[in-house]
């Protein structure tokens, strides 16, 4: 939740949810100007804005990639692949400039006085999750014992019989 400055008639203040959709206006006012773009080579067919708004419904449900609800045309063609969106994600990730743009956004609503930062709460976390428990292990788990083979137990026998 954000919280906006009250209204001049009341004491309580406003709240507004967390937008998961950006209108194309508010994307090339707000969000453009801080992304890492292309200068040479293909731009995105969709358009920035139809990505965005892809990543932010990602980043809202939770849900993997791969199932991102892409919107499909007659023929039952996907508009993008999922691929292509997280590649975008992944690079203004990377880039710094979905943090230029949230830290941005902070500023226009300080400065417009919509912001109280007594009761804003966030978590930009991305975790990565890694394969093979063996190789994240904490220092307080032995893996060597894991790892050790055992001396078979079993004796065997043979003969020599002509």
């Amino acid at each position: 939740m954000i919280m906006v400055s009250p209204a001049p008639d009341t004491e309580k203040p406003v709240f507004h949810t967390i937008p998961v959709q950006l209108t194309e206006a508010q994307f090339e006012q707000f969000i453009l100007p801080h992304l890492s773009l292309p200068k040479r080579g293909p731009h995105c067919k969709i358009g920035y804005h139809r990505v965005f708004n892809y990543i932010l419904t990602v980043l809202y449900t939770g849900m993997q990639w791969k199932q991102l609800p892409v919107i499909k045309d007659a023929a039952g063609q996907a508009e993008i692949h999922y691929t292509v969106v997280y590649k975008l994600f992944a690079r203004w990730a990377d880039d710094g400039s979905l943090k230029r743009a949230f830290i941005a956004s902070v500023a226009h609503l300080e400065q417009e006085q919509q912001l109280s930062l007594s009761i804003l709460h966030g978590d930009g976390t991305n975790t990565v999750a890694k394969k093979g428990a063996m190789a994240s292990a904490t220092r307080d788990i032995n893996t060597n014992a894991a790892r050790r083979s055992w001396r078979s137990r079993t004796t065997t026998a043979s003969s020599s019989r002509p």
